[in-house]
């Protein structure tokens, strides 16, 4: 699952809609990525966590096959 981290990074766009972010943004790391993403809003993190998810859910369910 994705935590948050403090809003120290040189981004300057969301990592899902490569909007340039004007306010604090929202940054967390997963345990499967180095990089932090980086978004503009909380509709964009949620978009993206959810899709997140659901790689997560298919790469589970091909293992136990």
């Amino acid at each position: 699952m994705p935590f948050f981290l403090g809003s120290e990074v040189n981004e300057l766009r969301c990592s899902w809609c490569s909007k340039i972010i004007k306010e604090k943004p929202i940054v967390v790391k997963t345990c499967c990525s180095n990089k932090p993403k980086v978004f503009c809003s909380q509709r964009c993190y949620e978009s993206w966590k959810r899709e997140w998810l659901k790689s997560q859910e298919q790469l589970r369910r091909g293992r136990s096959l």
